[in-house]
């Protein structure tokens, strides 16, 4: 296992060594410029996000708002692939733009502990829209200070089986509950000879990774992302992890998936599915907004099975309070205005925009069944609603916490670069694989652990275990 820490890539790189990094991962080759992007107005806030489903309503949102609040708002898009790489080569420039995506991967107090974020003014009104718990120390706020604005549900899972309703009419299946399910439906478009059953983006590990954790989670595992709730052990080895890799091993060895699908990236499969010969695609909540730039035409015959579990049993799953969509520059000298635009995504209406957009839901869900959206969308979404409910995290009972996950390493390989292996072939002993991945999590853990204790902060293990945790409640602390 490979590991590359947190620390060392946001800060430990000088400016040669940060415009190397983004040049590798084809981001951007220097800072980006003071007014945020080609031809930005002097004095202008700049507003960055990496949403490509939402660029048309953000760029408008812009030019509104702008007038509203007497400023000029330049919104940026950056590729998701280069989002990351373009905000560390503004902040090493000290040109961090006004308001934008955390996407840096430091938890809340480190980001404010480095100057990342600047405090958020929101109204009472503001807060006041938002369901309750939405803003959690640690994640959201600290010491009561509002660091950061969750502008999307935590209840969404993306191992979703979107699937052709035409090509399911023409072959005949049911929406998949179980994986035999699923892989009947599959065989049933093979055997008809002029469709293709399925493609994923299989040469994105990042995306590997999320959906082998949904599927693991809706399968049994008590936990996520390969720690149990309960014990707090990493154990991406249990056996709900291993049936929900072997899920995918099947369809693959059968032949099921577009030739290609290996090395696909999220676009590619995204678009071939979105042409409409393919019977299904797993993607997340985001997919109708997606196809819709790719293929307006393909949008009625969407449908969604929601997340097949191995026996069609329903789903269970829990997820951690959502963290900081939008923060404040921590160098802006527009702080005011900066609010304000953060304060206008809690309005109904933005919402509404959002939902009728069709990418990550709502923070505020209710607003979906009136936007303009696909009933698969408004379906999934009200699914979501249901059965995922609230999981514990070590940061909220215990914010010392942030110190030993900002020094905690990205391990690689990763979940997804197992499941490509062993799909490929390069990998025979898939328990062996993950039982490794299990030990390299946990040794890189306890070592974070033990060099933020080293510098007086009260963390241990078992700040990551809660055991009285119940699966189907929101937990409580």
């Amino acid at each position: 296992m490979h590991h590359l820490t947190r620390r060392h890539a946001l800060a430990g790189l000088g400016a040669t060594g940060l415009a190397s990094l983004a040049a590798a991962c084809g981001g951007p080759s220097a800072p980006p410029a003071t007014g945020g992007g080609d031809g930005a107005a002097p004095g202008a806030l700049r507003w960055w996000d990496h949403f490509g489903g939402l660029q048309d309503l953000h760029d408008q949102w812009a030019s509104d708002l702008g007038e509203k609040i007497g400023a000029t708002i330049e919104h940026t898009y950056n590729e998701p692939s280069a989002a990351t790489e373009a905000l560390q080569l503004a902040n090493q420039a000290e040109q961090l733009p006004d308001v934008y995506t955390a996407l840096v991967g430091l938890p809340l107090p480190a980001l404010v502990e480095a100057g990342w974020v600047h405090e958020i003014t929101l109204s009472d009104e503001a807060k006041g829209r938002l369901p309750e718990g939405s803003f959690v120390e640690g994640l959201t706020q600290l010491d009561g200070k509002i660091y950061g604005l969750p502008a999307f549900t935590d209840k969404q899972y993306v191992a979703c089986a979107w699937y052709n309703t035409e090509i399911a009419e023409a072959v005949g299946f049911e929406p998949p509950k179980s994986y035999d399910d699923l892989l009947a439906a599959l065989a049933a478009i093979a055997s008809h000879g002029e469709l293709d059953p399925m493609t994923m983006a299989l040469g994105v590990p990042g995306r590997m990774t999320e959906q082998i954790d949904d599927l693991a989670q809706a399968a049994g595992f008590p936990g996520y992302q390969g720690q149990r709730y309960d014990t707090g052990a990493f154990e991406y080895h249990h056996d709900a992890y291993i049936t929900a890799i072997e899920l995918y091993k099947e369809i693959n060895d059968k032949g099921y998936l577009l030739p290609g699908s290996s090395g696909f990236q999220i676009p590619d499969a995204r678009g071939r599915w979105a042409a409409g010969n393919i019977g299904f695609h797993m993607d997340g909540p985001y997919s109708p907004g997606a196809v819709r730039s790719l293929n307006p035409d393909m949008l009625p015959k969407m449908a969604v099975a929601g997340m097949p579990t191995p026996n069609g049993e329903d789903i269970v799953a829990a997820r951690g309070a959502r963290a900081s969509d939008w923060v404040i520059g921590g160098s802006t000298q527009m702080a005011e205005q900066a609010s304000q635009l953060i304060e206008s995504f809690t309005q109904e209406d933005y919402q509404t925009e959002l939902a009728t957009a069709m990418d990550q839901p709502p923070i505020l869900l209710d607003v979906v069944p009136g936007a303009d959206v696909i009933e698969p969308y408004a379906w999934l979404v009200e699914d979501y609603a249901k059965r995922i409910f609230r999981a514990p995290q070590a940061i909220v009972r215990n914010i010392e916490v942030s110190a030993a996950e900002a020094k905690r390493a990205t391990v690689t390989p990763e979940l997804g670069n197992v499941v490509q292996g062993y799909l490929g072939g390069e990998i025979d002993d898939l328990k062996a694989a993950l039982t490794d991945l299990s030990d390299a999590n946990s040794e890189e853990l306890d070592g974070a652990i033990e060099a933020a204790k080293e510098e007086g902060a009260s963390v241990d293990r078992t700040d990551w275990e809660f055991p009285d945790w119940v699966a189907g409640e929101d937990y409580a602390y």
